[in-house]
């Protein structure tokens, strides 16, 4: 066999042996392909997904090409195609065209490995018991929508200069999905492909694919009658939020520039500091001693000062936390601080606090009725593995407004999945209301990294605490 045909140096012939494959096409032409394609329509890289194995098709000629993963060189040759065992939650790419030993071209691709269930992903990782299973007031298009949202994957192939989305299939109303880069919408699709071509070099973005439907008529007849029954006036766009069941897929990714030091880069949470000693004590509540320590802060709040209370609506005042989202707040209903550590000895620690609530007679709580703090034993956390190389695990929440029964609990499930190269993929739902914020905290670095953040449009939003009502659905990867 000649050398160009098995397209490997002989610094690589080992590696073939151990882990990868590379497929010796196409070493001395480039062929497009593809009937109605062009050059110009397809991303610098092709991902294809087996069970097992997962396949880097590179779309640009070039003299020789470089694989890097999570900062190690894994292949260096001339093959434009690549495979890899697909054997982790998320796995992060930077491929480097080379041209007469020149780097020409750069690309960073992010591959997801959801696995599909067949039974609702919150009821498998919440461990719920078995009466909370079989009672559930869910309404069935929700159920789908969560399922399908837990399980999607979205792959993502960023260059210097654009960015090209392509996803699982998601339930959506009138098939069209929006497209948010950094909670801004950018444009929409009915199909499962996007390209961003306004980005810029070492920027950084997240891209969400946002699906809508809605729940069944039965369940917005109950919503209607409840917001007649409490004399709640609501508008269309209360109407339509309180109807509309939505799921978030997205991705983060950072924008490399054609340099050999970008290729050669692996990705970090947060850039940056490094080892300040104002970056530990910014992180008081959180145990990180080691090294390659962070820690996943979830908070609820109410945004307003206070809000009339809805459960019952009798005239008296909930106190809120009257603030805007700030990863540093000692003013919550709740707080759930989730701290990880891979190296000497490895943890998952976490810690919960719950905020003091006051029920008011006036607006401005001059006249406090009563206070109160609900349990913390509505918070759950489940350590599924802790390891140097992977840490999993499930937080549960289910907190009361501590004012009687008729008062409803605020949910949230997600659980989250920390590689050490470091990569993390978080899944799971929330409620409606009150506000969401949800950040990873890195200890080198006085930063926070924002997972998740969500906010009430209006104090009517206040209604979607009520049993049944729909949640929102959401699946991050970096």
């Amino acid at each position: 066999m000649k050398k160009d045909e098995r397209c490997l140096t002989n610094k690589y012939k080992k590696k073939l042996k151990k882990r990868y494959f590379i497929i010796p096409v196409l070493c001395s032409s480039f062929l497009l392909g593809g009937e109605g394609t062009s050059a110009a329509e397809k991303p610098l890289v092709s991902v294809e997904k087996s069970d097992k194995i997962v396949t880097l098709q590179i779309n640009e000629p070039g003299d020789r090409y470089e694989i890097y993963q999570d900062g190690k060189l894994e292949y260096s040759g001339k093959s434009n195609k690549y495979q890899d065992n697909l054997n982790s939650d998320i796995q992060n790419y930077k491929v480097g065209v080379f041209k007469q030993n020149k780097l020409k071209k750069v690309s960073t691709v992010k591959v997801t490995n959801n696995k599909k269930t067949s039974i609702s992903v919150q009821k498998s990782l919440a461990k719920v018991s078995e009466v909370e299973t079989t009672n559930s007031n869910k309404d069935r298009k929700a159920e789908i929508m969560e399922g399908n949202i837990n399980s999607a994957n979205l792959e993502v192939v960023a260059t210097n200069n654009s960015v090209t989305l392509n996803w699982d299939k998601i339930p959506d109303e009138d098939g069209i999905y929006e497209i948010y880069k950094d909670d801004v919408q950018i444009g929409s699709t009915r199909n499962l492909e996007f390209t961003d071509n306004n980005v810029k070099p070492n920027s950084r973005y997240q891209y969400d694919i946002v699906a809508t439907t809605q729940v069944s008529d039965e369940q917005k007849e109950k919503y209607l009658n409840l917001a007649k029954e409490r004399k709640i006036k609501l508008t269309a766009k209360d109407k339509k939020e309180l109807f509309s069941i939505e799921g978030h897929l997205s991705n983060i990714i950072d924008i490399p520039n054609i340099q050999e030091s970008s290729l050669e880069q692996p990705q970090v949470f947060i850039k940056g500091e490094k080892d300040s000693s104002s970056a530990k004590t910014s992180m008081k509540a959180a145990y990180m001693p080691k090294a390659n320590a962070y820690s996943f802060v979830y908070m609820t709040f109410i945004p307003y000062f206070s809000l009339e209370d809805p459960f019952p609506l009798n005239g008296t005042y909930l106190k809120g936390d009257d603030r805007a989202y700030q990863p540093y707040s000692d003013r919550y209903r709740t707080k759930v601080d989730v701290s990880t550590g891979f190296k000497g000895p490895t943890y998952i620690n976490p810690v919960v606090d719950i905020g003091t609530s006051h029920r008011c007679a006036d607006a401005a709580c001059k006249k406090v009725i009563e206070t109160k703090t609900a349990s913390k034993s509505g918070v759950k956390v489940y350590k599924d593995l802790v390891s140097t190389k992977k840490m999993v695990w499930r937080v549960k929440h289910d907190v009361g407004i501590p004012f009687g029964k008729i008062y409803p609990n605020i949910n949230y499930y997600y659980e989250a999945t920390l590689l050490n190269s470091p990569s993390f993929v978080v899944k799971g739902a929330h409620d409606k209301a009150p506000n969401h914020e949800f950040y990873l905290f890195a200890e080198t670095s006085t930063k926070a990294f924002p997972i998740e953040k969500y906010k009430v449009n209006s104090k009517n939003d206040f209604m979607l605490l009520m049993p049944g009502s729909p949640q929102h659905f959401f699946n991050r990867s970096f």
